[in-house]
C-alpha cells in the first residue's frame, strides 16, 4: 500500500514539500530540512449526561454554580462506627479519672482520641457537607461547606484549555474500591485536581460536562482519562 501523502509548504524556503501522514514527519527535497507537523487531537463527542440527583445547577448573569451534595448510605456505618468508638472512649475515661487511675492509664488511649475525632469530624461532613463549584468571567472556584475541608481551589479561566476525569481504584485489606476524580489541564500541559473521592462516573462527567459548556471548550481527549 502506497503512504498517504499531503502537500505543504517548507516553512524553512518555501518549495512544496510533503509530510508522512504516517510518521508526520516533513523533509523539505529543496533545502534539506526537515520537521515534525504537529497534529491536534479531534474533539470527542461524548453522550449527554444527565443531571445526578445530588447536584444542584445554580446560574445567574454573573456566576453558574455546581452545588454536590456529599451524603450518601456509606456515611450511616460511619456514623454507627464512631458513636461506637467514642462511646468506648467516653466510658474509658470515665472510668479512668473517676477512680483516681494513673498517668499511664489516661495517656494511653491519647491515639485513640485523635482517631475518633479524625472518625466523627469526617462523618459529620458527609451528613451535613457539600461541593460548591462556581464558575465566573475570571476564574473557576472550589470550596466545600459548611465544615472546612482540604482541597479548595481557584484556577484563573484563561489558564484552562481542558477538563478530564480518572477512575482511582483504592486497595485496602477489606479489598478495593473505585472512586472518580475531575481535572482541569492549564495551557502549560499542568493536571491540576479539581475534585477527588466522587461515588460516580456520572457526576464527575457531569461536572466535567458542564463546566467545557460553559467555558466553550470543546472536548479533546486526554491521556489517562477514564473510557466514557
Amino acid at each position: 500500500m502506497q503512504p498517504d501523502f499531503t502537500t505543504l509548504t517548507c516553512p524553512s524556503c518555501g518549495a512544496m514539500t510533503r509530510t508522512d501522514a504516517i510518521t508526520n514527519r516533513l523533509v523539505c527535497e529543496y533545502c534539506g530540512n526537515e520537521h515534525i507537523v504537529r497534529v491536534e487531537p479531534l474533539s470527542v463527542v461524548k453522550p449527554e449526561i444527565p443531571q445526578p440527583g445530588n447536584v444542584l445547577v445554580e446560574n445567574d448573569p454573573q456566576v453558574a454554580r455546581l452545588v454536590q451534595r456529599w451524603f450518601s448510605l456509606k456515611y450511616i456505618p460511619m456514623a454507627i462506627f464512631a458513636v461506637v468508638w467514642d462511646g468506648f472512649l467516653f466510658f474509658w475515661y470515665s472510668l479512668a479519672l473517676g477512680s483516681g487511675a494513673p498517668l499511664m492509664m489516661i495517656l494511653f488511649p491519647v491515639l485513640h482520641v485523635a482517631v475518633g475525632i479524625w472518625i466523627t469530624y469526617s462523618t459529620a461532613a458527609g451528613f451535613i457537607n457539600r461541593t460548591v463549584l462556581e464558575v465566573s468571567r475570571d476564574e473557576v472556584a472550589v470550596w466545600f461547606e459548611p465544615l472546612p475541608w482540604i482541597g479548595e481551589k481557584t484556577l484563573k479561566t484563561k489558564e484552562l484549555k481542558q477538563f478530564f476525569c480518572k477512575e482511582k481504584i483504592v486497595h485496602s485489606k477489606n479489598g478495593a474500591s473505585t472512586n472518580y476524580e475531575l481535572y482541569a489541564v492549564t495551557t502549560g500541559n499542568q493536571q491540576v485536581k479539581l475534585l477527588g473521592n466522587l461515588d460516580n462516573p456520572d457526576t464527575a462527567m457531569f461536572f466535567e460536562q458542564q463546566l467545557e459548556r460553559w467555558l466553550k471548550i470543546d472536548d479533546r481527549p486526554v491521556s489517562g482519562e477514564m473510557s466514557g
